[in-house]
């Protein structure tokens, strides 16, 4: 055993103690632990000892070594490895700030890119309507036209073609009305009608999905494309009698352009 200095008070103390006998400082470890060798023959020694009892050689001699295991040691690795530890801790924090920051933007551009997709949509498939409906309206009242000239027998040069093509009126209406839907014009109007229609179809499945805030758009495009399909049909497939039939281009033409302007004022601008 051998005498040291405590660490923290100076004062003196066992080198095997645990805990200073003056200041009560506690050590984990032994705070310095002295070995003494003789520097001719290796012989431990203590510091008590003046000269080596083996051989003889002066303590003036002894070489020292000294190790050092303290608390101040402990504690600053301790102290790094927390620093490490909270550095770790912040740089995740900010990460995770990061990710979440990153996240949010993308999905608000994401919505955005939707949101505005949808517009294009309700723009197209208005326009597409329009289109079908215009050439609708103009074959229902051509038709209702030859129907009525063919059973009065009105004179009109835009239908004697098909109420009198042989410079007569036919005996049917119905052979009239065969005569316009046989002619090449009105073929190519059926045919313009029914690709338009194939055309609405598409973009109002793509409507189906409604972005927030989008609601009663997708409402009034809907109850304008009910009226649609109800006069493209009355376009492409007439029935009914004539009467009828013009009863329903009465109803069905405004209620069409109804339904139109209403979704013409509720369509947003684009979101920037």
């Amino acid at each position: 055993m051998a005498i040291i200095k405590c660490p923290n008070c100076g004062r003196e103390i066992s080198d095997k103690a645990h805990q200073c006998v003056h200041c009560g400082e506690t050590f984990t470890k032994v705070n310095y632990q002295r070995e003494f060798r003789c520097s001719e023959c290796g012989t431990v020694l203590t510091e008590a000892d003046t000269i080596c009892f083996n051989c003889g050689c002066p303590v003036d001699n002894v070489e020292h070594q000294q190790v050092d295991v303290t608390k101040e040691k402990k504690t600053s690795k301790l102290k790094g490895v927390i620093a490490v530890i909270v550095a770790f801790a912040l740089i995740g924090g900010l990460g995770g700030i990061f990710l979440k920051s990153y996240s949010d933007a993308y999905q608000r551009e994401k919505e955005k890119k939707i949101y505005n997709e949808y517009i294009d949509n309700l723009i197209q498939v208005q326009e597409a309507m329009l289109a079908g409906g215009s050439d609708s309206e103009s074959l229902c009242n051509l038709t209702y036209r030859v129907w009525g000239n063919a059973i009065y027998e009105d004179r009109d040069e835009e239908t004697d073609k098909y109420t009198r093509p042989d410079g007569y009126f036919v005996s049917d209406f119905n052979i009239a009305l065969e005569n316009l839907y046989a002619d090449e014009n009105t073929q190519t109007t059926v045919s313009r009608i029914e690709e338009n229609k194939c055309s609405v179809k598409k973009i109002m499945k793509e409507l189906q999905t409604v972005p927030e805030g989008l609601e009663d758009c997708f409402d009034s495009v809907m109850s304008l494309n009910e009226v649609y399909n109800k006069l493209t049909n009355m376009a492409v497939n007439p029935t009914g009698s004539y009467q009828k039939f013009g009863d329903t281009i009465n109803d069905v033409v405004p209620a069409f352009t109804s339904a139109f302007d209403k979704l013409d004022t509720q369509i947003p601008e684009k979101k920037e």
